[in-house]
Order: structure tokens, then C-alpha cells, then sequence
């Protein structure tokens, strides 16, 4: 059976074809993302200042409205990216998300919710033993908080994996023939796409290093679950997490979330090292459950 990683070899790809889709989704992207400056410009006429950033955005149109805005381009480019996989690359949408006959809606699940209780364990934790993260809950802006975030964060954490763990992770595959160049790589690019969110200002280019491991351990869950299923369910909960849980002035989901973290910004080696280990202790995790075996073949 041909592995999920190795899928793309099945149909042809040549360079227009790339060329087009990736310019399609930029396109349709940024399209979408100028939504928010019409939107700021309407409501600018109530604003006693002239909004520069996300935080001033936030003063003039309210968090809500700015986090609508900031997930729309994903949704756009979310469809307009299966509709180039169905009519450019003339593939089954279904070869981007998995190796197996359909998509495991089960494993999904799974590792939402594991990863969402984890995640909520740690976070207990730290609040508990900080004074500076403050309840701040409100009915009447975390109702739309929570729809907005469990309807469009999903597809944007998806069209993300559909990027770097399907398309591109199978893309260099194709082109290098190793698993490990293609897991680097991809976890690589996943990291520099994140150079623009407002924690890389605020603490140091260092973030980036985060993101670069998130994007190694969703290219290893990739490849030794044969899908995107289970990393799908991770970065869903991950960033649901991040919007509805604890929230702060400085990061990219900036919401009225249930705590608000008053803390200065850092991110430590010791940062580094806990996410490291929590990772590693997921992908055993996952190996346990599902019955990965032989790992290290995958590796190659």
C-alpha cells in the first residue's frame, strides 16, 4: 500500500500546476484579509485614534469582529485549495488528508480531545500558581468568542495541515525521496509562516523555534499515522485553546477569552524543553494507542 507521504506520485504534477495553486490560494488570501481594513476604515469615523495595529483594531472594531476577520482568508483559501486539488491537479480531494479509504473522523476527535484535556491540566496548573493570569469572563462576548472559534478555527488549522503536512510534505517527498527531508523541510517553512505574529516582535525571532518544533512533530504524526487526521485534531485544539482559554496583549489571538495573562512576554529554554517533552510524550502516546510499530522505517 502506497504511503500517505508518497500519495502525489499517483497523479502528475508539473510546475504550472503548482504555480497556479499556490498563487490561487495567496491570491484568495489576501483578498480576504483586506476585509479587515474595509471593516476598520468603516468604523474608524467612531474612533477617537487612528488604530496602527491588532490592538488597536481591537480598541475600534472589538476583538471578535478583528478574530472574524483575521480566520475569513483561511476559509476562503481552504476551499479554494480542494477546488485546485479536484481541477488543477485532477486528484481526489480525499488524497490530501489521508492514506486510508476516508477520512477518520474518530481519530480526529481523539486527538482533539486528548490534547484539549492535556492542555487544560497545564493551564489549570499555572493558574493556580499565578497571580498574574485573571478571570475575565463575560457572557455577552464569549458566547460569540465560541462560535466564532469552533466553526472557523477548525478550518483554519486544517487548511494549514492541508498545506504543509499534505501538499507540501508530499510535494518534497516527491522531489527529495526522503521522509525525514520532507518532516524538516515542511516543519521548516511551517515556522517562517509565522514570522509576522505579533510574539515574534514582542519577545524575539528565538518564538520561531516553537512553531518550527510544532511543525516537526505534526510532520512526524503525519507520516507515522498515515494522515493528516491526527494532527488535524491537535492544531484544531491547540488553537481553540489558545482563543477561548487564556488570552494576552501580545499574542496572535488577542480575545476576551475566560483569563486574561498580565505576565511579561517570554519564552524560555525551559519554554522549550517542557513543549519538547510534552511532544514527545504525545507521539508515544498516539504510538500506544494506534499500535504504531517499526518507527524508525519511516525515517529514511
Amino acid at each position: 500500500m502506497i504511503q500517505f507521504i508518497d500519495s502525489s506520485k499517483k497523479y502528475p504534477v508539473t510546475i504550472p500546476m503548482v504555480v497556479a495553486t499556490v498563487a490561487l490560494v495567496l491570491i484568495v488570501y489576501f483578498l480576504g484579509g483586506s476585509g479587515l481594513l474595509f471593516d476598520y476604515e468603516y468604523a474608524q469615523d467612531l474612533a477617537v485614534s487612528k488604530a496602527a495595529g491588532t490592538s488597536q483594531y481591537i480598541q475600534v472594531l472589538g476583538s471578535n469582529r478583528v478574530l472574524f476577520w483575521m480566520l475569513l482568508p483561511f476559509t476562503l483559501s481552504f476551499v479554494i485549495f480542494l477546488v485546485a486539488i479536484k481541477w488543477i491537479h485532477k486528484r481526489p480531494v480525499l488524497s490530501v488528508f489521508t492514506g486510508r479509504e476516508r477520512l477518520d473522523w474518530m481519530r480526529i476527535c481523539t486527538s482533539f480531545v486528548i490534547v484539549f484535556f492535556l492542555l487544560s491540566i497545564i493551564s489549570a496548573v499555572q493558574v493556580y500558581f499565578s497571580d498574574d493570569i485573571v478571570w475575565s469572563f463575560e457572557w455577552d462576548t464569549f458566547l460569540p468568542l465560541l462560535l466564532i472559534a469552533c466553526i472557523m478555527i477548525p478550518i483554519q488549522t486544517t487548511i494549514e495541515e492541508l498545506l504543509f503536512r499534505g501538499y507540501l510534505l508530499q510535494g518534497i517527498k516527491r522531489r527529495l525521496g526522503s521522509n525525514i527531508q520532507a518532516v524538516v523541510l515542511s516543519g521548516f517553512f511551517f515556522g517562517l509562516i509565522h514570522m509576522g505574529n505579533p510574539e515574534i516582535e514582542t519577545i524575539g525571532v528565538h518564538v520561531l523555534s516553537h512553531y518550527v518544533l510544532l511543525g516537526l512533530f505534526l510532520g512526524l504524526l503525519t507520516l507515522f499515522d498515515n494522515g493528516l487526521e491526527l494532527s488535524m485534531g491537535f492544531h484544531a485544539a491547540n488553537n481553540i485553546f489558545a482563543a477561548l482559554m487564556i488570552s494576552s496583549d501580545w499574542q496572535v489571538f488577542q480575545t476576551e477569552a475566560l483569563f486574561v495573562d498580565y505576565a511579561d512576554p517570554e519564552f524560555t529554554f525551559a519554554m522549550f524543553l517542557t513543549t519538547l517533552l510534552f511532544l514527545i510524550g504525545l507521539i508515544f502516546l498516539f504510538k500506544r494507542i494506534y499500535g504504531w510499530t517499526t518507527l524508525k522505517d519511516y525515517l529514511r
